[in-house]
C-alpha cells in the first residue's frame, strides 16, 4: 500500500513539473530596455532557436508560441548595437537552458 502511495505521489509530482515547465513560457511577462550585444542561431536537430544577448550578458530567445508565428521576423529586425524595448515572457532556468522569450520589440530612437 505504501509503495502504491509513493508511486502515485511520484507520478503527480512529475505531472506537476511537466505542466509548470510547459506553461512557464506564458508566465512572467515583462517589458525591458536592452541593447543588443550579439545574436546567433542555435541549431538543434530540426529546430532553430534564435538567441539574443544584451549588453548585460542576459540571454533571450525568440521562438514561436501559441498564436505567435513571427520569430524569424523579430530576429531579423534586431540589430547589434541598437537599443530596443522588448516584451518578454518566461523564465531563465539555467539547469534546463531555458531563456525568457522575446514576443514584441520596439526600437528606441537615439
Amino acid at each position: 500500500m505504501k509503495r502504491l502511495i509513493l508511486n502515485i505521489a511520484l507520478l503527480v509530482t512529475i505531472l506537476l513539473i511537466t505542466v509548470v515547465l510547459t506553461f512557464s513560457e506564458y508566465l512572467n511577462n515583462q517589458e525591458r530596455e536592452i541593447t543588443v550585444a550579439d545574436k546567433y542561431i542555435k541549431r538543434s536537430r530540426e529546430t532553430d532557436i534564435y538567441l539574443i544577448v544584451d549588453e548585460n550578458k542576459n540571454t533571450y530567445k525568440i521562438t514561436d508560441l501559441f498564436f505567435k508565428f513571427n520569430s524569424t521576423d523579430l530576429y531579423n529586425e534586431l540589430e547589434k548595437g541598437n537599443t530596443y524595448i522588448v516584451k518578454t515572457s518566461g523564465f531563465r532556468i539555467k539547469i534546463l537552458s531555458q531563456y525568457p522569450n522575446i514576443n514584441e520589440i520596439e526600437k528606441v530612437e537615439n
